[in-house]
């Protein structure tokens, strides 16, 4: 019987196997369920043996009790987080989505079903999740990020990222803010491109000025007739522009600064022709004829002191740079809730490519910078009439010209 010892010991080996295997599967479980993932409680004669079916039962309530706690505080901080303008995300250790308020739903597109859902390929952005994982292994970051939202505009955001309460969403949970600071960006380097213009604008015509008053301050006595009067000529000119280029910058200034505005009826026409029969002489010498088609009641309403800036302004646009025109028309039109005032031309218009940057401070097409424009003409138009509550527009007319149109609501927007 020497064989006996060694079966006992082979079946005792497989009975301890048996039995380690069942009581790994149940403390797994266990583990799952007091994480809040229960799945398939473990059974058997092993689980009745030691009467574990009492303590997975506890571990169930416990688990349920703590499901109920982090439900109670995600209703909680999605209530918190809803209302607000910002964007908000709360990424998991896993970097799954838990939760979206409204406007992160709509910034990048997301759905009910894509809660849960690792977040990488929702938010299209390896700059976000740079920062997703600096935040989760740090405690906290922030970063201004690219979001890539073809075919829809990329955007420009200001994000900042924080671990958060485990109690919600579990441990090494983080919430992340994001505003969007597109339009900052844009104004930064709107910024940059104006010093840069104003510098070289005001540069130019200031060293012409020195430059040919220095040389008559110096030469004056022996220089021809001729020459005095050529150069007295260029000085007056540069200066003329040097005025404009002012005048265009605070009368810039005047309205970005948010000027108040005191509508009077009939101010738009006033204006109209006014300042068309101001233009006539020089639009005559020019070779145009200025046309009235004034559609819109008279008692249109508008500020009378920007009516008048905005007519000039368009009229002057159109002299200076629709070369070859011979006819421009000041129109207006009744709108639902007041008027659109148009220039129309009927010169070599501008290209399409142009069409959308007209109204750019400093814009220039090649045309008008060929004949000395300032840039800021058509700029002061769209201001005003922001400053109205309406918008300025620029299109091509068949078969040749441009025409420019204002709309100015009777009540601003």
């Amino acid at each position: 019987m020497s064989w006996l010892p060694w079966v006992l010991l082979v079946a005792l080996t497989v009975v301890l196997g048996w039995a380690a295997g069942e009581l790994g599967r149940s403390l797994r479980w266990t583990r799952r369920a007091l994480r809040g993932e229960p799945a398939g409680r473990p059974r058997g004669a092993l689980i009745r043996l030691l009467a574990l079916d009492e303590l997975f039962d506890a571990a169930e309530r416990s688990a349920g009790a703590e499901e109920a706690v982090q439900a109670a505080a995600r209703r909680r901080t999605e209530a918190l987080l809803a209302p607000l303008s910002d964007a908000v995300l709360v990424v998991d250790a896993q970097e799954r989505l838990r939760l979206a308020n409204p406007a992160a739903r709509t910034l990048f597109g997301l759905g009910a079903t894509d809660l849960g859902e690792s977040v990488v390929p929702l938010v299209r952005s390896a700059d976000f999740i740079d920062l997703v994982r600096r935040a989760r292994k740090e405690g906290g970051a922030e970063a201004t990020v690219l979001l890539n939202r073809a075919p829809l505009s990329d955007v420009w955001l200001r994000a900042a990222g924080a671990r958060m309460d485990p109690a919600a969403f579990g441990e090494g949970a983080s919430i992340f803010v994001l505003t969007d600071v597109t339009q900052l960006k844009r104004l930064q380097a709107m910024e940059r491109e104006f010093v840069t213009n104003v510098s070289h604008d005001l540069r130019t015509p200031v060293t012409v000025i020195r430059g040919f008053a220095e040389t008559l301050a110096d030469d004056h006595a022996t220089m021809a007739e001729e020459d005095r009067g050529r150069f007295i000529g260029k000085i007056v000119s540069a200066a003329g522009r040097l005025q404009s280029l002012v005048e265009g910058l605070l009368a810039l200034a005047s309205l970005e600064s948010g000027a108040e505005v005191a509508r009077e009826k009939g101010a738009v026409h006033r204006a109209a022709r006014e300042v068309a029969e101001e233009f006539r002489a020089r639009a005559r010498a020019a070779g145009m004829v200025i046309e009235l088609d004034l559609r819109a009641p008279e008692d249109s309403p508008a500020d009378p002191v920007q009516a008048r800036r905005l007519v000039q302004n368009l009229i002057e646009n159109a002299l200076s740079h629709a070369l070859g025109a011979t006819r421009l028309t000041v129109a207006t039109v009744a709108t639902a809730d007041g008027c659109t005032l148009s220039v129309t031309d009927d010169g070599p218009g501008v290209s399409q490519a142009d069409l959308g940057r007209l109204f750019d401070r400093f814009y220039r097409t090649d045309r008008s910078r060929k004949a000395g424009g300032s840039g800021l003409g058509l700029s002061i138009v769209r201001q005003v009439a922001e400053l109205h509550g309406g918008q300025a527009t620029a299109e091509g007319v068949r078969p040749k010209g441009l025409k420019i149109s204002v709309t100015l609501p009777a009540q601003g927007a």
